[in-house]
């Protein structure tokens, strides 16, 4: 199942008269949030104190395995920015200065040259781009992804992939069957992916996205050890690429250090700030609830809806690049009839979006 199909998952859901969702992290044995899918709504989000505790006392006492795979409440945060339910603390401000950057750009007499928008690695990860534009101000204007044309440093391309580079060993996943709850699950998980490499291949479907749906253009830089330096490398290489075309380059990055980069190298620059904590509840737009179990269930491995009732995987032995390209989900229905429902509708979307 895909991620836009998660959405007949939930209309089967509450077509059943559930109008609560419970999801959990099976491995820490803690629920993450509860849907009220009538609002929609997130209620009872788990706060860092419990996520924490809960986190601390499954860390592997094996040394083969780190307890680095575990994910944590940062984790669990960046889903929601990613998702699109939480917002940077100053998104009105990026929205102005977006839709002023589009304006100038349409007037030679304010900004003769080409206006190009260039992208640091953490807006990748941070899924900006296709998830939280368009965005409106005050007045009701838009600004879409689609307004800007882009340009994406090959260093920015170098440092996503340098990260999917580990897969559980045997030992790994024997090692975190000692402390972590439901073992059993854990077979799903052999050979597959460790946390960073899952959580790098959902940048890369962003960078893909880029490339692809926004045609972003591509230019040479060459990377160098150190994540301070690098980060001046990625600046550096598209003042280069600026200076040789006669663009004007606007940057944007989640990295107060990286602005300070980008306005040595003479760039205009924006830090997207943010968000410091969760909220207990809110509400969120019914699409991105899809997107935020999607996240949920790549950076943790996996999910569960209603305790035994529905698992959502994110990763599985076998899972391969056409399946994270396409956004793919593994499911496993409990003993209830929700699977013939979710079955029979897909059937039928699949065979009207493909008539």
């Amino acid at each position: 199942m895909s991620r836009r199909e998660l959405q007949i998952l939930l209309n089967a859901i509450y077509r059943g008269e559930r109008r609560y969702v419970h999801v959990s992290y099976p491995f820490f044995d803690t629920e993450l949030f509860t849907v009220d899918i009538d609002k929609p709504e997130l209620t009872h989000i788990v706060r860092s104190d419990a996520f924490d505790w809960a986190r601390s006392s499954r860390k592997p006492l094996d040394r083969s395995a780190s307890a680095d795979e575990l994910p944590s409440y940062t984790d669990l945060r960046n889903c929601m920015l990613s998702s699109g339910f939480l917002s940077y603390k100053n998104e009105a401000e990026i929205t102005r200065k977006l839709l002023d950057l589009r304006e100038e750009a349409r007037d030679p007499n304010k900004r003769p040259r080409p206006v190009f928008v260039a992208l640091d690695t953490n807006i990748l990860y941070d899924r900006f781009l296709s998830r939280h534009l368009p965005l409106r101000d005050e007045a009701g204007r838009a600004v879409e992804a689609q307004d800007f044309r882009y340009v994406l440093s090959e260093i920015v391309q170098m440092e996503i992939d340098s990260k999917i580079t580990h897969k559980y060993s045997r030992d790994e996943i024997r090692a975190l069957g000692e402390t972590l709850a439901h073992p059993e699950l854990l077979r799903e998980f052999a050979n597959a992916s460790g946390r960073r490499e899952r959580i790098a291949k959902l940048a890369f479907n962003e960078m893909n996205f880029l490339l692809t749906e926004l045609r972003a253009l591509r230019i040479k830089g060459t990377p160098v050890k150190g994540k301070e330096r690098n980060d001046i490398e990625i600046a550096q290489s598209y003042k280069h690429w600026a200076r040789g075309g006669d663009y004007d380059v606007f940057l944007l990055t989640a990295d107060e250090d990286m602005v300070n980069h980008a306005r040595t190298s003479e760039l205009m620059t924006m830090q997207l700030e943010l968000p410091f904590g969760i909220p207990e509840h809110a509400r969120i737009d019914p699409w991105k609830v899809s997107d935020l179990i999607y996240d949920l269930a790549v950076t943790f491995g996996v999910i569960s809806l209603d305790g035994d009732v529905l698992l959502v995987l994110g990763e599985w032995a076998g899972k391969g690049s056409s399946d994270y390209g396409r956004e793919h989900v593994k499911m496993r229905f409990g003993a209830d009839d929700l699977h013939g429902q979710v079955a029979k509708q897909l059937d039928i979307c699949r065979r009207v979006l493909g008539a």
